[in-house]
């Protein structure tokens, strides 16, 4: 008689929406099985995603989304209660590995924690030591037994520091491919721009599963739409509730002022739902910051973000696909990962964000970088016009007015960034985490 050998353990710990996604490839991969390896068994602190990839979700990260150093002070409590959950559930679970993904201000924590407990700790996405705080280096190297980074001189930034590191690829590449095979197995988008913008009145009630893959969420509309339409803007304006409450409603008045006849399109974030979409441009009504027009010029998408910048971009950047508004686009969008999924799919932007007073005034003596968007520091020039705290409608308006006449230079940055990042084995980012886990066992 011979006892079946127990599954190997991995508990996976994200603490946003890009966490989550670039997390549930890895978990997806690990519950199926890899290159003669057996399944594993994945526990996380993620969200929908790593749920839908077969993790068993102990916690969702929209609980836990806490962004800026005020905003993190005023919540040392909260932060400090989640601590100490995840340390009980990782205790509870047992794992044989912990796969920590970015976050680091918590997982830092974390990980010194589960190492002096004998746990296997791998870490995904970086901690940006190369823009502040290289201290954390110490502790870097003393509590993570594998480092996987996403930006290729990451390796030679930690080799400088005695800590190895593993460039496995760009996550953001692996989603760009998976939305691209996606198009092509749907043979249409997630969300037809052409179709939404010029041949739908807003307040036709639409079926989401006629229209939209399982994969959209959700939409919400406001206003009718008009077949007179100017350019369309896209609006990125971050994935937390104080991002998007500070961006949304500049954004939105500095593309009407761009263009009087500009349609606003949304994309809307994952951890986040349409009434507080609402709620934020019905406030800036109220405030006088927006008029009931410019709300009626927006469109909010949920789930679709990468067919949005597809149909807006440079086709030739992603694959011979057309669309209706392709190179007609422009996007604000705030400063984070957005930027670089932007450049990569050929989306002409500008770069905004606003934090809190406090925050902006630490961060000016603490953060050791000329650029704040991940394209100006990979490519380490100023590719991308950048708008920092000062986000007045007038001004991005008058950035959107240059980008639109000048850009002649951008999608060749573009490119040259996305050479960068390629795998030359055209493997996936994913792809080398999994190999370096189950290694493991």
């Amino acid at each position: 008689m011979t006892i079946e050998s127990r599954k190997k353990k991995v508990f996976v710990l994200a603490g946003e929406a890009s966490g989550d996604l670039h997390g549930s490839h890895v978990v997806r991969k690990l519950v199926l099985g890899s290159e003669g390896f057996d399944a594993c068994e994945v526990v996380c602190w993620g969200g929908d995603m790593m749920a839908e990839a077969g993790g068993k979700l102990l916690s969702h990260y929209k609980e836990r989304a806490i962004m800026g150093l005020w905003e993190v002070i005023r919540n040392l409590r909260k932060i400090s209660q989640f601590l100490d959950q995840a340390k009980a559930d990782i205790l509870a679970e047992k794992p044989d590995l912990l796969l920590l993904i970015d976050n680091p201000g918590f997982n830092l924590r974390i990980a010194e924690w589960a190492k002096a407990r004998g746990i296997k700790v791998h870490y995904y996405i970086a901690p940006k030591a190369w823009a502040w705080n290289t201290g954390r280096i110490k502790t870097m190297r003393r509590v993570i037994d594998k480092l996987y980074v996403i930006f290729p001189f990451e390796v030679s930034f930690f080799a400088k520091h005695q800590m190895s590191a593993e460039y496995v690829g760009n996550p953001i590449l692996e989603e760009i491919d998976r939305s691209l095979q996606r198009f092509h197995n749907q043979k249409a988008w997630d969300v037809d721009l052409a179709e939404e913008l010029m041949d739908v009145k807003a307040s036709e009630p639409i079926s989401l599963e006629e229209r939209f893959s399982e994969d959209v969420a959700e939409n919400i509309r406001f206003g009718e739409t008009s077949n007179k339409m100017g350019r369309v803007i896209l609006l990125m304006p971050g994935s937390r509730r104080n991002e998007v409450r500070s961006l949304l409603p500049n954004f939105v008045a500095a593309a009407r002022k761009f263009d009087a006849q500009s349609m606003c399109v949304v994309a809307g974030a994952p951890g986040l739902d349409a009434a507080f979409y609402k709620e934020i441009l019905a406030e800036a009504v109220l405030g006088g910051r927006l008029s009931q027009r410019d709300v009626d010029s927006v469109k909010v998408y949920f789930g679709a973000t990468y067919h949005l910048l597809m149909q807006l971009g440079d086709g030739e950047l992603i694959g011979p696909i057309k669309s209706r508004f392709q190179n007609r686009g422009l996007a604000l969008v705030a400063s984070g990962t957005a930027t670089l999924e932007t450049a990569l799919l050929g989306v002409p932007q500008v770069v905004a964000y606003r934090v809190s007073g406090f925050t902006y005034f630490m961060a000016k003596r603490l953060v050791n970088l000329r650029w704040v968007s991940l394209v100006n520091i990979l490519l380490n020039r100023g590719l991308l016009e950048e708008h920092l705290q000062d986000v007045s409608p007038e001004r991005l308006s008058m950035a959107l007015t240059q980008l639109s006449d000048n850009q002649s230079n951008l999608q060749l940055g573009y490119q040259e960034l996305r050479d960068l990042l390629a795998m030359p084995n055209g493997s996936s980012a994913s792809d080398g985490v999994v190999r370096g886990i189950l290694r493991q066992f």
